[in-house]
């Protein structure tokens, strides 16, 4: 065996080629373990099933809204995935204006949308704060006649991806209808206040500190930092002050806050309850 083996116009000496050899036999190996792996996590009934992470941005997702004892639900027509989680289906729509609008355009048998929004996790399941929506509808396939073609004829894009590439879903333009007009959402920033946990939800009761007002009591909405807020709380038996960042929205006449951060506050003894 000679000292160099010739590969194109690169020299290769016998220990190099056995490092090549080595480290693509690695990536095959690699790869392989992570097909199988992601094959068994599908396959297996037993495998728990992990939401998405708070967070996520939905952009432009196809699926059907119902509505089950005056709550909303959205369920996609292709799973949805961050790469680690899967959506939790049917996720649950959260309470805010553009569900109110979405509620006054929907039309009984006319229910496909496509959304745009944001996920958040509570426990162990998704819902969908919504931003926006359009109704689309299914694209009804056309009875044409079957083309002839050469047999001689070397097929370019085969049949398969032609059919990947023609869309599923439209806009459904004719019965696009402008939505009513509702209060646009706010936001509220540093202000502190304590959890009160009801059966009815989790409220949040704004803190005077001193001031003679009215305490202003809100719902809130499920996602991760609220979750994080009760798991502090359940800690101790004294309340805890928070003083939070959050999203002021309106559903049917009620304001719901909807946490993008909170923060736990050390009186030192020198504030009141």
């Amino acid at each position: 065996m000679t000292k160099f083996e010739r590969f194109g116009n690169w020299n290769f000496g016998n220990s190099d080629l056995f490092r090549i050899s080595i480290f693509g036999f690695s990536i095959f190996i690699v790869a392989i373990a992570h097909v199988s792996t992601k094959n068994c996590s599908a396959q297996n009934p037993f495998q728990k099933i992990v939401p998405v992470r708070d967070g996520f941005m939905l952009d432009g997702i196809d699926g059907t809204i119902t509505s089950q004892n005056q709550r909303w639900f959205f369920t996609p027509f292709e799973p949805v995935t961050d790469g680690l989680g899967v959506m939790t289906s049917p996720a649950e729509i959260l309470p805010s204006s553009t569900l109110e609008k979405l509620t006054k355009m929907m039309v009984e048998g006319k229910n496909n949308f496509r959304i745009w929004g944001k996920l958040t996790t509570y426990g162990s399941q998704n819902y969908i704060y919504l931003s926006y929506f359009v109704q689309v509808a299914t694209v009804a396939e056309p009875n044409e006649p079957l083309e002839q073609r050469d047999t001689n004829e070397t097929e370019i894009i085969p049949e398969e991806a032609l059919a990947l590439l023609k869309p599923k879903r439209v806009i459904n333009l004719t019965e696009l209808r402008r939505p009513e007009g509702v209060e646009a959402d706010g936001v509220i920033s540093n202000r502190t206040g304590f959890l009160r946990l009801t059966k009815d939800g989790t409220y949040f009761d704004f803190d005077a500190l001193g001031r003679n007002i009215n305490l202003l009591q809100l719902p809130m909405l499920k996602c991760q930092a609220l979750q994080d807020m009760e798991d502090l709380q359940s800690k101790t038996a004294m309340p805890i002050r928070f003083e939070l960042s959050t999203i002021v929205t309106k559903y049917n006449g009620r304001n719901f806050l909807l946490v993008q951060q909170a923060r736990r506050l050390y009186s030192h003894g020198n504030f009141a309850r």
